[in-house]
């Protein structure tokens, strides 16, 4: 990939170029070769974006994403990519189990096969733990892409460093299901202590710790991996923030399975649940279990933090790692804040089904003359803005690059759209009424065509 250093001896992997472009400048001997560092960068990033429009089975370049995506769906290259991902998966899982079985290996060929066993995780106080389950465990993480331990192998001693994810980074538990997921949404405001109880109770979203309990300040791990204070309401807004956002991230995750209108109902309790985790956080059940942490467990997790903390000063790798994972969370928040909002603009889909407010059969003399001589089921207008429903539905849900406010947005506008298909059908049945002195009580001159106002505002 264009984002890892040039330098055959380095070779460390970045998210960012930013990050790629402050390594090359730190150390000399990364980029001694390479010239202009900016012109470099430019020169990946513009290699990243043919990849990223190039295929993988037929390398045929495509001039936008959206057609290499539509290419892939329609070809037969879909299967052969599924399946080369697959296998890469399946390789990257078996290169990191036989390094962990390489580690093992070579600690009990130094060690005695007492003191090999006598490893004892941080984050499991009051137990040791055998070697064969520390294994088992670095498996289990590996095949959820997400590791929260780190093996630290020094002085032929091995120690299992716990993540700890820092204030307002908090994650889910890794093994939580799709369908877990999904029973939690659908529980609405039943759901939000189940929800926070998931992010509060996992050992590596506990970040925060009081040693004197006379005192308002609370200590926690900022998001530079230091130990920073804070007051009680910070540290519950940083929270708060962060379970709407986890909660919003499982709807998006499991929007793949669900229909536009599972997906908007939800989407619009969704209001409803932050409120209610607000509620919860800073009023009832869920401060208990803050100030249970902070009475029972600062001083424990006090040293889980420092050891995490000063492990990341002294060891590259744990270091990396939590560069790694903070960089994992952060993008979990940029995207599902961008998720949120729509990115099929109605120009968009007008330039593919039409713009109704140019339509001749949905102008004002053409739909007053059909709804003289029609019933409203029979009429023009109320066919096409059925069939207009019928053919957004499939047009968003078949792109590519929808979100969660696409279809959020086009269920608002459903919803508008058949509220003005009942206003006009009153109005068609008044075509056929008179008022006292015979004369038409709907004419040409007060006759009006509603349409959603999506349509006519724009966005």
């Amino acid at each position: 990939m264009p984002c890892i250093c040039p330098n055959v001896n380095c070779k460390k992997e970045f998210v960012y170029f930013s990050e790629l472009k402050k390594h090359l400048k730190k150390l000399v001997i990364c980029n001694q070769n390479i010239g202009d560092i900016d012109l470099y960068i430019l020169e990946q990033k513009n290699i990243q974006n043919i990849e990223d429009k190039k295929c993988m089975n037929c390398n045929t370049i495509y001039t936008k994403k959206s057609s290499l995506d539509r290419h892939i769906k329609n070809s037969n290259c879909n299967t052969i990519i599924q399946e080369l991902l697959r296998k890469k998966q399946i390789q990257e899982l078996k290169n990191e189990i036989d390094k962990i079985k390489l580690q093992l290996e070579t600690a009990q060929s130094t060690q005695p096969v007492h003191q090999v066993q006598q490893v004892q995780p941080i984050q499991q106080i009051h137990q040791e733990q055998p070697v064969q389950q520390v294994q088992v465990i670095h498996q289990t993480n590996q095949t959820n892409q997400t590791i929260n331990n780190l093996t630290i192998n020094n002085n032929n001693n091995i120690t299992i460093i716990q993540h700890i994810n820092p204030s307002g980074f908090e994650t889910l538990p890794i093994n939580l299901s799709k369908p877990e997921m999904l029973r939690l949404l659908n529980l609405g405001d039943e759901g939000v202590i189940e929800i926070v109880k998931l992010v509060c109770e996992q050992d590596e979203n506990k970040n925060f710790y009081k040693l004197n309990m006379n005192k308002n300040n609370i200590s926690y791990l900022n998001n530079n991996y230091k130990i920073d204070i804070c007051q009680d309401k910070e540290l519950k807004d940083k929270l708060l923030k962060q379970c709407v956002i986890l909660t919003y991230k499982m709807l998006i995750n499991c929007s793949p399975t669900m229909t536009s209108e599972q997906i908007y109902k939800i989407n619009s309790n969704l209001q409803n649940i932050s409120e209610k985790m607000k509620e919860e956080i800073y009023n009832n059940g869920l401060k208990n279990i803050i100030e249970y942490e902070l009475r029972n467990n600062s001083k424990v997790t006090k040293d889980k933090i420092t050891k995490y903390t000063n492990q990341i000063i002294t060891n590259p790798e744990t270091k990396e790692q939590a560069k790694i994972n903070y960089n994992k969370v952060l993008k979990i928040k940029q995207d599902t804040n961008k998720n949120k909002l729509p990115r099929i603009t109605l120009d968009h889909i007008n330039n593919k089904l039409g713009n109704p407010l140019t339509l001749p059969e949905l102008e004002k003399e053409f739909t007053f003359n059909d709804f003289d001589t029609n019933r409203f089921e029979y009429t023009l207008y109320y066919n096409y803005w059925k069939k207009r429903i019928v053919d957004e539905a499939e047009f968003i849900n078949s792109h590519p690059n929808k979100t969660i406010g696409d279809i959020t947005y086009f269920e608002n506008r459903k919803l508008n759209i058949n509220s003005k298909l009942d206003e006009m059908e009153i109005l068609n049945n008044k075509m056929r009424e008179f008022d006292a002195n015979h004369n038409m009580i709907i004419t040409l001159d007060n006759f009006n065509v509603e349409i959603a106002l999506d349509y006519i505002d724009g966005w």
